[in-house]
C-alpha cells in the first residue's frame, strides 16, 4: 500500500475539521494551490477515505436520549443480536466485529416504544454488556465521532482547530423554543440527512455533496444550525503516513470514582496523554470512550510520544472496574453506517407534541 503524501494529509485534516464551512475557506486554511487541493479532495472521496454525513440537531428535532451499546455476544447468538438492534428504528450506528457488537441508538422519547429496555435486547444473548444512556442536552457527549484530533496527531500536525465536537450543538440565530413541528421543515431535513445515501444512486459523486451544491432550503437548515455536516473517515481505507496508521480500535469503559469529573479527564487525555477519543460519552455513573491508534509504532512512533503521560494510570485515577476492548480496524463491519435519516423517517411528519 502506498503512503499518504503531505498534501493529502493536509486535505484530510481540513476535511475532518470543517462542517458547513465553504470550500474556499477550507482551501485557504490548507495553504495549497487550488488545483492541488481539489485534486486531493476528490481523491479522498473516490478512494473512500472519507464520506459525508448530515446530523440533525437533537434539540431542534426533539431527540431526547442517546444509548450506546458495547456488547460481547455468545458466538452462536451474534446474528440474532444484530437483527434485533437493526430492527430498532433509532439505531443509527451498528458495528460488528468477530468479538463484539457496538451500536448507537437515539430516541425521540425515552420509553415511548415498547421493548426499549437494554436488558430485553441483550441479556440472554450476551456474555458481557455495557449499555450507557446519555440524556441529550446534558453535555454527556462532548466528543461524537470526531476524528480530527487523532489524524492531526498521527500526522504530527499542529493542534486541531475544531476538536472536540459533540452530538449536542447550539443553534444559530434561528434557535427554536421547542422541536420542529412544521412538516415541510421536517421533510426538508429528512431529505438532507438522507442525501449521502440517495445521491450515489443518482450518480452524484461524494465530493459533490457539500453545502455549496445544496438547494437553498437545505442550506438554510445548515445556516440555522438545525442540521450539521460531518465528514467521517474510513480508517481501514486510509493509507499510512510515514509508517503510522490507525489500525486498532480501543473501547474503554468504567465507573466514576467519587468526586471525579469528565471535563478534567478529557482535557488531560488530549493535552497530556495526547490521546484523542473519537467518542467520549458519560453519565453520572459510567464513562465510555472509543479511540483509534496504531498497534505498533512506525518510524519510531509519533514525535513527542515518549514524553506523554501514560493513559491507563490516568484513567485509573478517575475510574474503577475498567474494561478495555481492542479490535482490529480491518475487522469492523459497519452494518448501519451513521443512518440519521432513520430518526426523521416518520412519513415525513414530526411527532405529535405531548
Amino acid at each position: 500500500m502506498r503512503e499518504l503524501t503531505e498534501t493529502e494529509v493536509k486535505v484530510l485534516i481540513a476535511l475532518l475539521a470543517a462542517e458547513d464551512e465553504s470550500e474556499r475557506s477550507r482551501l485557504q486554511r490548507t495553504g495549497l494551490p487550488r488545483s492541488t487541493y481539489h485534486a486531493a479532495r476528490r481523491r479522498a472521496y473516490e478512494e473512500g477515505w472519507v464520506h459525508d454525513r448530515y446530523l440533525p440537531n437533537p434539540g431542534v428535532f426533539g431527540l431526547r436520549t442517546a444509548r450506546i451499546w458495547l456488547l460481547r455476544p455468545y458466538a452462536d447468538r451474534q446474528d440474532e443480536l444484530l437483527r434485533r438492534l437493526e430492527s430498532r428504528p433509532g439505531t443509527v450506528v451498528l458495528w460488528q466485529t468477530p468479538q463484539s457488537v457496538f451500536a448507537v441508538e437515539v430516541d425521540l422519547d425515552p420509553g415511548a416504544r415498547e421493548g426499549t429496555a437494554p436488558e430485553e435486547v441483550s441479556e440472554e444473548l450476551t456474555q458481557e454488556r455495557m449499555v450507557l444512556s446519555v440524556p441529550l442536552g446534558s453535555r454527556g457527549l462532548p466528543v461524537y465521532f470526531d476524528y480530527e484530533g487523532l489524524v492531526a496527531h498521527l500526522a504530527s500536525q499542529p493542534g486541531a482547530t475544531s476538536y472536540p465536537r459533540g452530538l449536542d450543538r447550539p443553534s444559530g440565530g434561528g434557535a427554536l423554543k421547542g422541536p420542529v413541528r412544521s412538516p415541510g421543515t421536517w421533510q426538508t431535513a429528512h431529505r438532507l440527512v438522507l442525501l449521502p445515501f440517495s445521491a450515489p444512486m443518482e450518480g452524484r459523486p461524494g465530493h459533490r455533496m457539500g453545502p455549496q451544491a445544496l438547494p437553498r432550503s437545505q442550506r438554510r437548515l445548515l445556516e440555522l444550525g438545525w442540521v450539521h455536516r460531518r465528514v467521517l473517515p474510513d480508517p481501514s481505507r486510509i493509507p499510512p503516513f510515514r509508517g503510522r496508521q490507525a489500525d486498532e480500535m480501543v473501547f474503554v469503559h468504567g465507573r466514576w470514582r467519587e468526586g471525579e469529573k469528565a471535563d478534567p479527564l478529557l482535557r488531560t487525555l488530549t493535552g497530556e496523554c495526547r490521546v484523542f477519543p473519537f467518542l467520549f460519552a458519560f453519565n453520572e455513573e459510567v464513562l465510555l470512550l472509543a479511540a483509534l491508534g496504531q498497534s505498533a509504532p512506525g518510524d519510531g512512533g509519533v514525535p513527542g510520544s515518549s514524553s506523554r503521560r501514560p493513559v491507563l494510570p490516568t484513567l485509573r485515577q478517575c475510574l474503577e472496574n475498567i474494561v478495555v476492548t481492542r479490535e482490529r480496524v480491518g475487522s469492523v463491519i459497519p452494518r448501519i453506517d451513521h443512518r440519521y435519516d432513520r430518526l426523521l423517517a416518520r412519513d415525513g411528519v414530526p411527532p405529535e407534541s405531548g
